[in-house]
């Protein structure tokens, strides 16, 4: 009856230690990864169509001289996170570049960058994702042309072609090790109304040391 009992007790700990190192939020990079870059958008007060990203420190620019930027958007199990999609703008050319702020990545080892998106009513893929060791982040058209931008070529293959997933995917892990300095990382959307209009959604940018 003794060795019963113990083998109920360890199977009973055993789950509760499983289901404690599970976290509803899917984005959340692993325990002894601390992110010292973190953006959730949580932040952000009103949210909404015409409802533009101007966080401290952020860039959010059509590079074009479009009216369509990146919005702040809210959705009840979501939160708020960025939101992009040149569907309905009548923009036949839509550049647009949601950028961050400058992360300083001397004093740090192995760095590495994770989001979640979701694409939604996808029509092809609209979203680059860049970084920059000489952007301004003047937040203008001039400023993001006269710097020197790499692609980082990440793979975005989770999207719905009728509506909107039903959860976030989470990005790979994506290898910043090459750069040194401060770098902003750009969100780009290029798109337009007759062409490309997927929607796209971003949320919590997390940027690591991948040890």
């Amino acid at each position: 009856m003794k060795k019963i009992l113990k083998r109920i007790l360890a199977i009973t700990l055993f789950c509760g230690v499983f289901v404690s190192c599970v976290n509803d939020e899917d984005t959340d990079i692993p325990t002894l990864r601390v992110a010292f870059f973190s953006e959730g958008f949580e932040s952000i007060q009103n949210t909404g169509n015409n409802q533009f990203i101007a966080l401290e420190g952020w860039s959010n620019v059509s590079v074009n001289g479009g009216s369509e930027l990146w919005e702040a958007r809210f959705f009840s199990s979501d939160g708020k996170y960025a939101q992009m999609s040149a569907f309905g703008t009548g923009e036949a050319n839509v550049n647009t570049w949601l950028i961050t702020p400058a992360i300083n990545l001397d004093e740090t080892e192995n760095e590495a960058l994770r989001f979640s998106y979701k694409a939604a009513f996808y029509n092809g893929q609209a979203v680059s994702v860049w970084i920059s060791e000489d952007y301004d982040g003047s937040n203008t058209a001039s400023g993001i042309n006269n710097a020197t931008w790499t692609n980082l070529n990440v793979s975005l293959p989770d999207y719905a072609t009728s509506g909107y997933p039903n959860r976030f995917s989470l990005s790979d892990i994506i290898d910043l090790s090459d750069y040194n300095g401060n770098v902003h990382i750009a969100f780009r959307y290029v798109g337009g109304s007759s062409g490309v209009s997927t929607t796209y959604q971003i949320d919590n940018i997390k940027v690591f040391e991948n040890n």
